[in-house]
């Protein structure tokens, strides 16, 4: 049930238009700074969280995604990046 709850979830967060911001511009993770991810909107975060954890996965060659650690993923994202704000947000997952 958890699972199907999320996946609604998910689907109208989606659906939703993105912001402006990242409608119209190009976003490089690689130079993009916690500072600038921890001002980003609910939907758009959360849509960017996905982004980073399909990269992270690419990288590790893990395909699975753990629908319960989504939540304290991103919250663990956010510590960091709030206490590192030049950091970069793919050197946060990386770490």
């Amino acid at each position: 049930m958890k699972k199907v709850c999320f996946a609604i979830v998910l689907a109208a967060m989606l659906a939703l238009p993105m912001t402006a911001s990242a409608k119209n511009d190009k976003i490089d993770f690689g130079k993009l700074p916690c500072s600038a991810f921890v001002q980003l909107d609910a939907q758009t975060m959360t849509m960017f969280y996905f982004w980073l954890d399909g990269y992270a996965s690419a990288k590790t060659g893990d395909t699975t995604l753990d629908v319960n650690a989504v939540e304290n993923n991103l919250t663990q994202i956010m510590k960091v990046c709030k206490q590192n704000p030049k950091k970069s947000v793919l050197s946060v997952i990386a770490d």
